[in-house]
């Protein structure tokens, strides 16, 4: 790239990161300084923003990074994505979204893990603090992977920038604008970043196919590399294809869907429950335009890489790694400046996006589930001031987890962050909303064997060259929903005065 390229590509992306922090900031005006309008907005969102802002929120640098390199690697298999993903955004807005917005209103619950101990009836902070703990440690894994994309992405970028400074700045952009405004701010950010993300992932990868004379030659540049690439099955086995749509993630990522507390916090603000049906359809149709979009470009890199393109072959040496940066790298060297700075700006979006959601969910666990509800119940004067502490010293732990080694975004993402949450909420929400006979005790354990198998897993169980890889997610969803229903039939709640249970909490 020539000198006025690149600053061109500099300008464009930082006009973009101004404008974000801009708003965030002015955001903050709106703000009425209550724990309700710091975590919820007030309550007030509507489908669209709703939408947009949730589904921005559960798609970081895994779809706009990861995704693309997975794409880059597995080939046309990564498709499977789509169908996977769609199930857990249906099941969240069609069967999830609804109830919570119900109950977590008439029960006052601010947080996730305040429906938690509010639906039953905790005496004794157990469940609260289990909760917190999940949070804290899975949304540091989770926001590790966003600065880890942002560093890769910023290097890949700009001349001069290394590895450690990207990170640092992805992290500087993020927090400047979570810590003034809270969930205000975030909602609006998040939205303008889904619009952003989505003309992005459906424009460049069509002038991408156009580009490269359609579908055709792409497809016969990876037929001519490795026929492997265009196989929706893999080694054309059906045992095969059911370890790999499981243990990959490809359908096994749907069963963390409803387990993600920066995505179900949209939820319970929904201004009211009616608003969950138009904001399912607007979210579904924005994932599948991503979801497409990503695994197209990850294609599209790899058939250029394949055909000796310089910029582009590098990518093929250590493809797990240098994958991921197929939709930067083919925007920096194809796109004039300014339409270059955009895409820069989208993958960046898509950091921002979760990283800021998942900070103010960790800031509400600490502040609200752990000080406010639990040390002090009064609520002193520097409650606001531990919000944007937590956030800070979140934000700080994330980036030196990540400083001194570059991460695969797709595998730290699904592994650790995405898995962590939705083992150890996921079934443990489905049964709170949706069963009378969910009990606190099942509940507990529920969340800890989901906790433990999740993050156990990964480290114990490490398959040989050949061995069959077993996604965490399924194998921990399953058993904590497991011990869960048996722990509840066992143990169910006791009567409390006024009330028969805990019957009338699922409506």
């Amino acid at each position: 790239m020539s000198d006025v390229h690149t600053i061109v590509v500099t300008v464009s992306f930082a006009v973009y990161s101004l404008v974000i922090v801009a708003i965030g900031v002015y955001s903050a005006r709106y703000a009425r300084r209550s724990d309700e309008d710091y975590f919820l907005a007030g309550r007030g969102l509507r489908s669209w923003l709703a939408a947009l802002s949730a589904s921005a929120s559960s798609e970081s640098g895994w779809v706009t990074m990861g995704l693309v390199g997975w794409a880059f690697t597995e080939g046309v298999r990564a498709y499977w994505i789509i169908p996977g993903c769609l199930v857990g955004f249906w099941f969240n807005w069609f069967v999830i979204a609804r109830p919570l917005c119900r109950q977590s209103r008439a029960l006052g619950a601010l947080t996730v893990p305040d429906y938690f101990a509010l639906r039953f009836h905790e005496r004794w902070p157990l469940l609260r603090l289990t909760s917190v703990v999940v949070i804290l440690v899975a949304m540091m894994l989770y926001v590790a992977a966003q600065f880890a994309a942002a560093g890769k992405a910023f290097e890949a970028s700009f001349g001069g920038v290394n590895y450690r400074v990207g990170v640092l700045l992805g992290a500087a952009i993020v927090l400047a604008y979570t810590v003034t405004g809270g969930f205000r701010a975030v909602c609006w950010t998040d939205f303008l970043q889904a619009l952003l993300m989505v003309v992005t992932l459906v424009l460049f990868p069509l002038y991408l196919i156009v580009k490269q004379g359609g579908y055709g030659p792409i497809f016969q540049t990876l037929e001519s590399a490795s026929a492997d690439l265009l196989h929706f099955t893999p080694d054309k086995a059906p045992a095969a294809m059911v370890g790999f749509l499981l243990g990959s993630g490809a359908l096994g990522i749907n069963f963390g869907f409803p387990g993600q507390p920066h995505v179900l916090v949209r939820f319970m603000a929904l201004q009211d429950e009616r608003q969950a049906r138009l904001g399912g359809v607007i979210a579904i149709a924005w994932a599948f335009c991503i979801y497409w979009g990503a695994v197209t470009v990850g294609l599209v890199a790899r058939a250029m890489a394949e055909r000796g393109i310089d910029w582009a072959q590098p990518m093929l040496a250590d493809r797990d790694i240098t994958g991921e940066l197929g939709l930067v790298l083919s925007a920096t060297h194809l796109l004039p400046g300014v339409l270059a700075g955009m895409v820069l700006a989208a993958v960046l979006a898509a950091i921002c996006s979760t990283a800021d959601s998942q900070l103010v969910v960790a800031a509400s666990a600490a502040a609200t589930d752990l000080y406010s509800r639990v040390v002090e119940k009064r609520r002193r004067f520097f409650h606001g001031m531990l919000n944007r502490t937590t956030v800070l010293v979140l934000g700080l732990l994330a980036v030196l987890l990540v400083m001194e080694q570059k991460v695969r975004v797709y595998q730290y993402v699904l592994q650790y962050g995405w898995a962590i949450l939705g083992a150890s909420f996921a079934p443990q929400l489905i049964l709170a909303l949706l069963w009378k006979r969910a009990s606190h005790a099942g509940c507990l354990v529920g969340m800890l064997t989901g906790f433990v198998v999740a993050l156990a897993w990964p480290q114990v169980y490490k398959p040989g060259p050949e061995g069959t890889e077993i996604y965490n997610l399924p194998l921990a969803f399953a058993l904590a929903l497991a011990v869960n229903t048996v722990v509840s039939l066992l143990v169910p709640d006791r009567p409390i005065s006024g009330n028969d249970g805990n019957d009338t909490a699922p409506t």
